[in-house]
């Protein structure tokens, strides 16, 4: 072989070897941004079961609800930031309309803050009656955007083996 065609191939193995390297790294640092954005959501998701049992079980805790909506707030301010890198495949219930839809979707983001300031600023009220009602107006706006950008239980990542 002459010396020549050994350095066209080696230059072609060190070129591959590169190009596959490449792809798990990008891999690896879409799945860092997908975990990320998923303990944000789920931060919301906690703060919303600890309402919820709050005023199902009638728990001694009513003050925390004010803490607990504020928290729901602060994280809606940063949901555009942890979702702004487009990554619809892999272990994710994103779908690929939150970035065709991207005006859309940040507005949910914030309509869903704007909904947990105002549950914080109801529980320092008092009246659970009232807090039941801004709490299910909050629900209603995390569902505005589950549905149009969440992929449904059945077509979760993580029913799939």
């Amino acid at each position: 072989m002459a010396r020549a065609q050994r350095n066209l191939y080696g230059c072609l193995v060190v070129f591959v070897c590169l190009i596959l390297t490449s792809g798990v790294i990008q891999a690896q640092e879409d799945e860092a941004f997908i975990q990320y954005r998923q303990k944000v959501m789920a931060s919301n998701g906690a703060n919303m079961g600890a309402i919820g049992d709050i005023m199902k079980n009638k728990l001694p805790y009513q003050s925390h609800i004010t803490v607990h909506a504020q928290e729901i707030q602060r994280m809606s301010t940063i949901i555009p930031d942890a979702f702004k890198k487009d990554i619809a495949s892999g272990k994710t219930d994103a779908k690929p309309e939150i970035w065709k839809e991207w005006a859309k979707f940040t507005e949910a983001a914030n309509a869903m803050g704007l909904e947990a300031a105002e549950l914080a600023k109801v529980a320092q009220g008092g009246s659970m009656e009232a807090i039941g009602a801004q709490v299910k107006k909050l629900s209603d706006t995390c569902g505005d955007c589950h549905k149009p950008y969440r992929k449904p239980k059945e077509e979760s990542y993580k029913n799939k083996p």
